[in-house]
């Protein structure tokens, strides 16, 4: 695997297919992506955001960065913290083949938040606004093709 700090970015083209082209009982509100080079540091990303009625949306945020491997390390280091937290423990960490993460709520604004590490390169940030707990956005990010993505390498613009 290349560390993201020694290989250019992938398009943002290249990451949007990865966001999910529906969510059950949501509407896609916006997508959009960009990818810039800002300094020293390149960033692309892909966002797509679903609403349902009554205030509640989902967001899903895919980034591919020069600064991926010190964003990783936090990810992955936030995700141990919460190793021993039982399954039923809205804020328990995620850890799946292809990826691992942390997950966090604010009950008093009803966000929920899963930042995932996928492949040792990408990050994937899933994040729910009006639903009670972390449920929505586990369920969110175990349907990411986060093993597609794992493999996916800069190529072509």
């Amino acid at each position: 695997m290349v560390a993201a700090e020694r290989a250019p970015c992938v398009y943002f083209k290249q990451l949007s297919p990865f966001l999910p082209e529906r969510l059950d009982g949501f509407t896609v509100a916006h997508t959009q992506g960009s990818t810039g080079k800002y300094g020293d540091v390149s960033v692309s990303e892909a966002e797509r955001r679903y609403t349902r009625g009554e205030g509640r949306e989902v967001k899903v945020r895919i980034v591919d960065t020069t600064m991926g491997e010190r964003i990783g390390k936090a990810i992955q280091e936030a995700a141990e913290r919460s190793r021993g937290k039982a399954a039923s423990d809205p804020s328990a960490p995620i850890h799946l083949d292809d990826a691992v993460g942390f997950v966090r709520y604010d009950a008093e604004e009803s966000v929920a938040e899963a930042n995932l590490l996928v492949g040792g390169r990408y990050v994937v940030a899933v994040t729910s606004r009006g639903f009670p707990g972390t449920v929505e956005v586990r369920r969110v990010a175990r349907g990411i093709d986060l093993a597609g993505l794992a493999r996916l390498r800069p190529g072509p613009n």
